[in-house]
């Protein structure tokens, strides 16, 4: 990193998805290697929509992604862990594929992240059953594309 740099970047980019499940928010967590949340003191960050990129745009109040959105962040040196969640008021009445299934905080894997060895992008995507219907819950991965 060139001298005077003290904050890496980091892009996590979430597709387009089918529906309503575009608008349905996945929000950032980001720990340090203890576990604490660091997630508005260890970092800043920026959005765009992919359907007009090159307009930057700042968060109001929590760091979050829609269906088409790339968050743009800006790490203090160190290593973090990264994860995606949505409590269930923040669902908009999502509807399960099983029909007894109560709302529950859909929850990423933990994607571990170092800035003195950095990724440049990850992708998120939500989960899918094994016929293909979204069941709530996303997942980390620093190829694109990945199913679920």
């Amino acid at each position: 990193m060139p001298a005077g740099h003290d904050k890496q970047s980091l892009i996590i980019y979430r597709a387009d998805n089918v529906g309503v499940l575009n608008d349905i928010r996945c929000f950032l967590r980001l720990e340090d290697e203890e576990g604490n949340d660091v997630t508005y003191t260890a970092c800043t960050a920026t959005y765009e929509w992919m359907s007009t990129p090159d307009i930057i745009r700042n968060y109001k109040h929590t760091y979050f992604l829609s269906g088409g959105m790339a968050m743009h962040l800006k790490l203090k040196k160190g290593r973090y862990k990264i994860s995606l969640y949505t409590p269930p008021d923040q669902q908009n009445n999502f509807t399960y594929a099983e029909a007894d299934a109560k709302p529950f905080q859909w929850e990423s894997n933990i994607f571990e992240y170092n800035t003195e060895n950095p990724t440049k992008v990850i992708f998120v995507t939500p989960t899918r059953n094994d016929n293909g219907f979204y069941n709530g819950g996303w997942v980390i991965d620093y190829k694109n594309g990945r199913k679920p």
